[in-house]
């Protein structure tokens, strides 16, 4: 399932089996509590200004939702600016289930196969979720990355200073207390039971098994 959150006009609402048909999980804006639970956005475009607004609380610069956004033929030329949008798709209000499929799909990607596993840890590549167990982990960004690269690359030390390098790049000048911060709240946000997946190795750095 597509955890979605779907604003569209009442004129685009025969949409709505076909989304249902295509995997499409609708969500309630007074549920949303973390930016996590929404994998998908779609809107009308006559709604995307309302849509951005209603999620202005989740969305940010290092999480922007991919949006499916439905346009009526007429009003395709207000759409330049959004077609050059990597995390944006338009699709014409006449669109049958193929495309609609095609469009979702070149935005969320195949779920199989954009998922990270370590033992019953979930890592959406596509989405940047991770969930462990029944519950998605409430991460930041670089929380998300440091993550997935402990399970990209188990078994291996890592000192501070490569971690520093491999996860935050070169231009960050911050130093290693960083990396310490930074698993801290990892460890304590994958809970009791999977804390000592990220071991400590002492005057070296730390691994991942």
């Amino acid at each position: 399932m597509i955890d979605s959150y779907i604003n569209i006009d009442k004129s685009h609402k025969s949409f709505d089996k076909t989304f249902v048909d295509l995997g499409l999980n609708k969500l309630v804006l007074k549920n949303i509590t973390k930016s996590n639970q929404i994998n998908l956005v779609v809107t009308s475009l006559a709604k995307y200004g309302e849509t951005k607004k209603n999620l202005s609380d989740f969305e940010s610069t290092n999480k922007s939702f991919p949006t499916l956004i439905i346009v009526d033929d007429k009003d395709f030329e207000q759409t330049i600016d959004l077609i050059q949008n990597p995390l944006i798709e338009l699709m014409s209000s006449k669109s049958e289930i193929e495309e609609v499929g095609a469009r979702i799909h070149a935005l969320v990607g195949d779920s199989e196969s954009e998922i990270l596993e370590f033992k019953d840890l979930l890592i959406n590549l596509k989405t940047y979720d991770a969930k462990a167990g029944d519950s998605l982990l409430d991460l930041t960004f670089m929380e998300y990355e440091l993550l997935k690269f402990f399970v990209e690359n188990q078994d291996n030390v890592w000192s501070r200073e490569q971690l520093l390098e491999k996860v935050w790049g070169y231009d960050y000048f911050g130093g290693a207390r960083t990396v310490d911060v930074h698993v801290r709240r990892l460890r304590a946000k994958l809970g009791d039971k999977r804390q000592d997946w990220i071991k400590t190795v002492h005057s070296v750095g730390y691994k991942f098994n």
